[in-house]
């Protein structure tokens, strides 16, 4: 057949950018800035906080930077630094934790060529990032590279194939208006997710890399897929 394929690696890497450009930058914070991605934020970071009360925290591709402003308010002794491609997504993450008066580092990088220490971190997370990165194995090599001996990563990301009804109703709970949940609903399943067969199959993969690898179906306050590799 002479079409591509729905997945096709070099369409994506040739069409779809890792970091979001300004001005859909500014977009995508009013949406991650809503009560649904901010419960999330909340309770990944206390999880975060049962398992460190100090150390190195990364967060890859920081977007807003929502996440590492709400784990330095429960993790006050832990350097957090948050690292995204996008320079207008870096300036409105820094303006954020100005304003929340945490101290959080936030710098324009690659994860696919990060520039810290080997072993230097002890937990690296993403969430929301996964299905923007073209070469994830890349991504989780430099994971792997940064963390320390002890370290783990979290990658989390939407489920865009969780059942439809479990989606709306989710939304439904959280008060948003019929054509707010058919946005939100339509945005998940064509783009913003991964599917629980491709989070697997990049799990399988990531064995190569790190010792331990799991997925965990976290639901919070969306249906959200946790993929924990530990060294």
């Amino acid at each position: 057949s002479s079409g591509r394929k729905p997945m096709d690696i070099k369409f994506l890497e040739r069409y779809l950018p890792e970091g979001i450009p300004f001005p859909f930058s500014r977009s995508y914070s009013i949406v991650a800035r809503s009560r649904i991605f901010r419960d999330f934020y909340r309770q990944v970071a206390e999880e975060v906080a049962l398992r460190l009360n100090e150390g190195r925290i990364l967060d890859v591709g920081t977007g807003p930077g929502y996440l590492p402003i709400e784990i330095a308010k429960l993790v006050e002794k832990a350097e957090i630094i948050g690292i995204d491609l996008s320079e207008d997504m870096i300036r409105i993450a820094r303006r954020n934790a100005e304003k929340e008066s945490v101290k959080v580092k936030f710098l324009v990088m690659d994860a696919n060529n990060m520039s810290f220490e080997d072993s230097y971190f002890d937990l690296v997370l993403s969430t929301g990032s996964l299905h923007h990165w073209k070469k994830p194995l890349k991504v989780i090599s430099e994971m792997r590279r940064v963390l320390k001996e002890s370290g783990e990563a979290w990658i989390y990301d939407l489920r865009k194939d969780a059942p439809d009804e479990l989606i709306a109703n989710k939304l439904r709970e959280y008060g948003y208006g019929k054509l707010t949940r058919s946005v939100i609903f339509r945005m998940v399943k064509l783009h913003s997710g991964i599917s629980l067969k491709e989070m697997m199959e990049i799990g399988e993969k990531a064995k190569e890399i790190f010792r331990n690898c799991s997925i965990e179906e976290s639901w919070h306050s969306f249906p959200v897929m946790k993929l924990r590799l530990c060294i």
